[in-house]
């Protein structure tokens, strides 16, 4: 019977009942029990709360949950929770091999539960199904519906009740959401007055040189595609289309823009900006991106007009002056970018091929932007309105004695000291090594300035709202950080997004408003 369950075959009820059927005592009808193996035990599950079987997929593991959550799953657009029946049962853990399989639970909210090998299927009466303790044997018997003997010689079947098994560990695992996941809280947060007052941009390396362009214009950031199919006569600075969901994207080089040599773009994986112009959307190619910045109006003054009568197309608008004006920041004009008369066509196509998609009914459906970030092997999202900037980590940060373990200590930003929070720690993931490509996240939240260290920030994306949908509710923590789930199916990705106005509570936002440097002693040298 087991070769019958293979993964990914749905069975009707009609289908297995009738391969299994038994003559029943009069006037009792039989129900169908699935029976199958945890740390050679045999357990039963009602067919009836059964949707399907399936092999272990490819799972996402979620932080600030017990540990019998395996992690989350893509069940054909379902964001799927699997659980180890083994750590519900308190039972010793093994590796998984060719005979795991994983139930799936009926209903609004699925529930993957991971069993060593499905055994049999069978058809019992409610005669058969007994109340005993003895017979529950190191099982909890309040987790049972009942207990199954077998024959002489053969071994007890206990049938579990799934809502009481989940119900030990996880709150509304397995029952329909209560709550409507919305971004409120990300909202608020990122129509924080500190991050509302400064002018956000996206800052980038060409040749060497720092530019930026203004924030609101940059649709998403990924790295250049290994395929690029070229165009017939165009120019040097058009690089040629790539295919983005379903969408060409004509890519033009930033280098040939700004009047700089191709050769000279060196060997590390560039960057496609997505910019908006007008109604269509062009992907520009940048040597690196940086950070996304967000600087004080009164550190931003006109170019001269020397900077832009260069021999590229690009028009240079204003100066940013960071870190006391030790670090200058080109910003480029969107609306002057594409003055060439052989890129206008390109841009222009494009424009024309995406208008008659702006139907009402398409523009009615709204877009969210989040910076990409990791952690370990696992990626996360935060609502890009609620970061101020994305800052490299300094050589040097100060620790703080006796501040909470999840402090990393404290980093001094252009002359203002922001405590910096190890991500990790928060989030319960253990400790890793320095990586160069460790970030430092900065959020204002409540009344506190706060940089969150991650292992890496990978993208900008844009992401259609009927993309992202609740995340499984399995522990207060889990539910007010993490409250929702993009569920890229196509690519096989799922993203977790963060809230950050819930990355503090208000205890820690107290703590970390009161922390200060130690003094340093004379003799201690300045680094």
């Amino acid at each position: 019977m087991a070769n019958e369950l293979e993964p990914a075959r749905k069975r009707t009820d009609a289908d297995l009942a009738a391969k299994t059927a038994v003559v029943a005592p009069h006037g009792m009808l039989p129900e169908n029990v699935l029976i199958f193996r945890v740390a050679e035990e045999y357990f039963g599950l009602r067919l009836a709360t059964i949707s399907e079987i399936i092999r272990l997929p490819n799972l996402v593991r979620v932080p600030l949950v017990p540990p019998s959550l395996r992690g989350l799953s893509n069940l054909r657009g379902i964001v799927l929770p699997v659980v180890s029946l083994r750590a519900l049962l308190h039972l010793p853990e093994i590796e998984a091999d060719e005979q795991t399989r994983v139930i799936i639970t009926r209903g609004d909210a699925p529930v993957g539960f991971v069993v060593d090998r499905v055994d049999r299927l069978s058809a019992l009466v409610a005669a058969e199904f007994e109340k005993d303790d003895v017979g529950a044997g190191k099982i909890d018997p309040e987790l049972l519906d009942g207990v199954i003997k077998g024959a002489e010689g053969e071994s007890t079947t206990r049938l579990l009740n799934p809502s009481r098994l989940l119900s030990r560990q996880f709150v509304q695992l397995g029952l329909s959401a209560t709550r409507g996941a919305t971004a409120s809280s990300a909202k608020s947060a990122a129509t924080s007055p500190l991050v509302q007052a400064l002018v956000p941009l996206l800052s980038f390396y060409v040749d060497r040189q720092e530019y930026a362009l203004p924030l609101d214009c940059v649709r998403e950031i990924f790295p250049v595609p290994d395929h690029i199919s070229e165009l017939p006569s165009s120019e040097t600075a058009v690089l040629g289309v790539i295919t983005v969901r379903q969408r060409l994207l004509p890519l033009v080089s930033l280098r040939a823009l700004l009047g700089l040599p191709l050769e000279g773009q060196g060997q590390q994986p560039r960057k496609v900006v997505v910019m908006a112009i007008g109604h269509g959307l062009v992907g520009v190619v940048a040597d690196t991106v940086r950070e996304i910045l967000r600087v004080d109006p009164g550190c931003i003054d006109l170019a001269p007009a020397l900077l832009t009568r260069g021999e590229g197309d690009a028009e240079i608008s204003a100066i940013c002056r960071i870190d006391g004006g030790r670090r200058l920041v080109a910003v480029l004009s969107p609306d002057r970018l594409f003055r060439s008369d052989l890129v206008r066509p390109v841009v222009a196509e494009q424009r024309v091929a995406i208008e008659p998609e702006l139907q009402p009914e398409a523009s009615a459906m709204e877009d969210e932007q989040f910076i990409i970030f990791r952690l370990g092997n696992q990626e996360y999202g935060i609502p890009i309105g609620a970061v101020s900037e994305i800052a490299r980590p300094p050589e040097h940060i100060t620790p703080l004695p006796k501040a909470p373990a999840f402090i990393e200590g404290v980093m001094n930003l252009r002359g203002r000291v922001v405590p910096i929070v190890d991500l990790r720690r928060r989030f319960d993931l253990g400790t890793f090594e320095y990586e160069p490509s460790k970030r430092i996240l900065i959020l204002a939240i409540g009344r506190v300035v706060a940089g969150f260290l991650v292992d890496g920030v990978s993208e900008v994306m844009k992401v259609q709202t009927d993309l992202i949908c609740p995340a499984p509710e399995l522990t207060p923590d889990q539910m007010r950080l993490i409250y929702r789930v993009i569920n890229l199916e196509a690519h096989g990705r799922m993203i977790l997004l963060v809230d950050p106005a819930q990355l503090l509570d208000q205890i820690e936002v107290d703590v970390l408003a009161k922390l200060k440097p130690p003094k340093r002693e004379p003799t201690e040298p300045v680094p």
